[in-house]
Order: C-alpha cells, then structure tokens, then sequence
C-alpha cells in the first residue's frame, strides 16, 4: 500500500460543517463511508480516525483534526508519529482557492500557498507529506476577508458541484493508496479530467 494515511482538514462543529474550509472532511468522510469506516474521537491525539482495510493491501488509517484548522498540524503530527507513519505516505486534505469548484490536484512537497491548515502540517510534520486539494474557487470579490469566504457556506450550485465530482475525489484516492502518486497525478491532475462535470 502507497498510502497509510489520509487526513481532511476542517474546523470541529456543526457551525463549519457546510463551509468551504471544510472540505477535507467532507472528502474523508465520503472515503470512510465508502471503506465502510466508522471515525472514532482520541483525546489525547486532539482529533477522530478510522481504520479501514484497502482491500488485501493492509491497513489505513483516515483522521480529522479536531484542533481547528490552524493547528491542524499538532493532530496530524501526534497521531503519524504515535502510529510511527513515514510522512511520505501521508497524504492531507484540503480546501483550495487557487482551483476551480470541484477540480482536484495532487503534488507532494511545496510551500503553504497561504492555507493556515498546512502551514501548520508543514510546521510540525516537515514537509514529505502528499497534498490533494480540492478547488473551492476563487473569492467572488476581491475586497472580501479571506477568512469571511473560506468559512462561508457553499451555495447549492457548490454543493451541486462537489455532490457530481465526489466519485473523481474517491478515486484519485483510492488510486493514491493502491498504486500511488504517479499514477493518481497521471489521471486525476490532467486537465480535461477536472473539467468533466
């Protein structure tokens, strides 16, 4: 198995549960669902995880911090390390401005691109870790706080969007964890498939 663990990263709470920033969890939850994974809460690791089998490829492990999304890093770290987890194959979660509504790309290493969420994975787990993120579009306004968009709630046709596109996250996953990211960049990153509905 490529992969050994997949964290979405969000903000606890009914509250966030529809807004933008959210989308990591949205996406791990659609996996653990999927995997038939049930997320159970760990205290002492500040955060929910499931354990889930890949077929005969062994064991996965799926999480979501429940540090809130700048400190996402101190859940991400503390559970990798407890579970001794190479960053290598940790792949995290997250929500995107700088792509479209529902498009998705996967890289490994790189900077923040501003995301307070990774630069806290970056912080505290180095920077081996795999990223798939998921568009949420550009701010409809420039004058508007980034804070103020990303913790907006998704619009129907949003929701509309990412509801179609949901089987294309799953996917590119699933492809990360059983043949790795070669092969989930070679057809998840190509352009006409992000531009399918």
């Amino acid at each position: 198995m490529f992969v050994s663990a997949i964290y979405g990263l969000g903000n606890p709470g009914k509250e966030y549960e529809f807004t933008r920033h959210n989308t990591g969890f949205r996406v791990v939850d659609a996996l653990a669902k999927r995997l038939g994974a049930e997320f159970r809460k760990d205290a002492a690791l500040r955060g929910e995880f499931a354990k889930a089998r890949f077929g005969s490829a062994g064991t996965l492990w799926l999480g979501k911090p429940l540090t809130f999304m700048n400190l996402s890093g101190e859940c991400v770290g503390a559970h990798a390390r407890y579970h001794k987890l190479d960053f290598s194959t940790v792949a995290v979660v997250y929500d995107d401005i700088a792509l479209p509504v529902g498009a998705v790309k996967i890289s490994q290493g790189g900077g923040d691109g501003g995301h307070n969420g990774i630069k806290s994975v970056i912080r505290c787990c180095g920077n081996a870790f795999i990223r798939f993120r998921v568009g949420i579009g550009a701010k409809p306004f420039r004058e508007q706080p980034l804070a103020d968009f990303v913790l907006g709630k998704l619009g129907d046709e949003e929701k509309n969007i990412f509801e179609t596109r949901q089987a294309n996250f799953i996917q590119g996953l699933e492809l990360l964890i059983s043949q790795g990211l070669s092969a989930a960049q070679n057809l998840i990153n190509r352009k006409d498939n992000n531009e399918r509905p």
